[in-house]
């Protein structure tokens, strides 16, 4: 834990930093409301907004010392939240396919249970991330923004060419995150059987 303090709700304190990271999940319903009716400025402002507190929070927390696994694990919680509703968003107003949304959304549930799971078996609120979650967030937030473009700006055919291109290196990167992330909910379950079993 490197010195650090092991978490205990009693003892949650709410840091200037974790106030940033809540900010972009109240942010969220106005930027789905924006994308739903139809109101580009608000969209892209809304959005910019949720990536600049995104791009401070942890800065933040490490400038004041009041960086802790609550704080990481609630960063990427929200952020977990905010993309895959972007994503259910985009589907519903029908932007991206069925077939695509499931092959984000589905892999996406395993990580929030792997997430889960490993956290109540840590007895901490501690992140079973790999490297390749790291590299799957980089790309779905690249999609998002040139998503939200397409919604209101690019329509042409070029850019369903580019959107074809970006989802197969994001659906790529999501099948070895996928396997890795299965391999620590087996392991995670398999640790667990072994202590239920005596």
């Amino acid at each position: 834990m490197n010195g650090r303090r092991r978490f205990s709700w009693a003892g949650l304190q709410f840091t200037y930093a974790d106030a940033l990271t809540e900010a972009r999940f109240v942010m969220l319903p106005f930027l789905l409301y924006a994308i739903v009716k139809g109101l580009p400025g608000l969209a892209v402002a809304t959005f910019v907004a949720m990536i600049a507190t995104d791009l401070v929070d942890g800065r933040i927390a490490r400038m004041a010392g009041q960086s802790s696994a609550f704080g990481g694990f609630f960063d990427s919680t929200v952020d977990f939240v905010v993309i895959y509703s972007m994503f259910t968003v985009f589907f519903a107003i029908g932007l991206i396919p069925w077939w695509k949304w499931i092959v984000i959304f589905v892999p996406g549930l395993l990580i929030a249970v792997t997430q889960i799971l490993y956290a109540v078996r840590a007895k901490d609120v501690v992140s079973s991330a790999t490297r390749d979650a790291k590299v799957v967030g980089q790309i779905q937030y690249l999609y998002i923004p040139f998503l939200i473009a397409r919604t209101f700006w690019w329509s042409a055919g070029w850019a369903q060419t580019v959107d074809d291109v970006i989802f197969a290196l994001l659906a790529t990167a999501i099948v070895v995150n996928t396997i890795h992330q299965a391999q620590i909910l087996g392991r995670i379950l398999a640790s667990s059987g072994r202590k239920s079993g005596g």
